[in-house]
């Protein structure tokens, strides 16, 4: 297990393309990612979210560069799954859990070849207390909710006690309500057991909660924002938004159209400078 703190997750140079070399879904990557951080990442579709976390994952090969993940360079992985199951826990947008197994059932099963039975019941009703399914446990999939669902994928995602968990769109399928108590739960898995989360997430309220932001476009990372508070957030987003671009290069012909003056222009400059 790698300690807090400790360089978790590192690529250099990472490039993948696909087909003939007409689509580069990443272009020279370089990314560091500490343990017990929990990070998210950003982008319009096709920006490379989901290569990048398949990469993390080691459910893809790169073209080029390198993926290091808890010290293994996943290249010279001579045995992929067992790094998977022990180092690395997947939630999807779609939960994917088994239909005819209950809930406890579908935790247990990454853990199958790892654990005995009796060990694979226990830690299972275990992490199903922890993510408050405690009462739901022998319920099969379509007997739970959209939210209780993605609470038996992160359950099932920590079986193994991975220090990785890494998020894809986990939210996307949920209401407001549900996808946030989903986060507030990463939160406390995150501050209580020190697992890393990386999630990908087109919401910025997601976003909003983590403790970085990853901005990709084109397969490249154009930018990593640190979280603040929520006030600093929404000064952040302003400021990378158009209205925000254009009071900062200063297009006062575009901005006569709000009827704003040249004064109040140079305020919200500074204000947006400033954060």
């Amino acid at each position: 297990m790698v300690a807090r703190n400790e360089l978790l997750i590192e690529t250099v140079g990472l490039t993948r393309i696909y087909g003939d070399g007409n689509v580069k879904a990443l272009d020279n990557v370089n990314l560091r990612i500490s343990s017990g951080e929990l990070a998210s990442i950003m982008g319009p579709s096709g920006s490379g979210k989901s290569t990048l976390l398949n990469m993390l994952g080691a459910l893809d090969q790169p073209t080029s560069g390198s993926v290091i993940v808890a010290g293994h360079d996943l290249s010279s992985l001579k045995d992929v799954d067992t790094f998977r199951a022990r180092t690395v826990g997947f939630v999807f947008q779609l939960h994917n859990l088994l239909p005819t197994l209950n809930a406890r059932e579908n935790v247990e099963v990454p853990m199958m070849g790892h654990a005995g039975a009796a060990e694979r019941r226990a830690r299972a009703e275990e992490l199903l207390k922890i993510v408050g399914l405690a009462d739901r446990m022998d319920h099969l999939p379509s007997q739970l909710s959209g939210g209780q669902r993605q609470r038996v994928a992160v359950a099932r995602a920590l079986a193994n006690n991975p220090p990785l968990v890494l998020a894809d769109e986990p939210t996307g399928n949920l209401d407001s309500e549900s996808g946030l108590d989903l986060i507030r739960l990463i939160h406390e898995l995150n501050d209580s057991q020190g697992t890393t989360f990386v999630l990908v997430t087109h919401d910025p309220a997601v976003a909003r909660q983590t403790s970085r932001v990853i901005v990709m476009a084109d397969g490249r990372i154009l930018r990593e924002d640190i979280i603040g508070s929520p006030l600093q957030e929404d000064l952040k987003m302003w400021q990378h938004s158009g209205l925000g671009r254009r009071i900062l290069s200063g297009e006062m012909e575009e901005l006569k159209k709000l009827n704003l003056s040249k004064k109040q222009v140079e305020s919200v400059k500074e204000l947006l400078e400033s954060s």
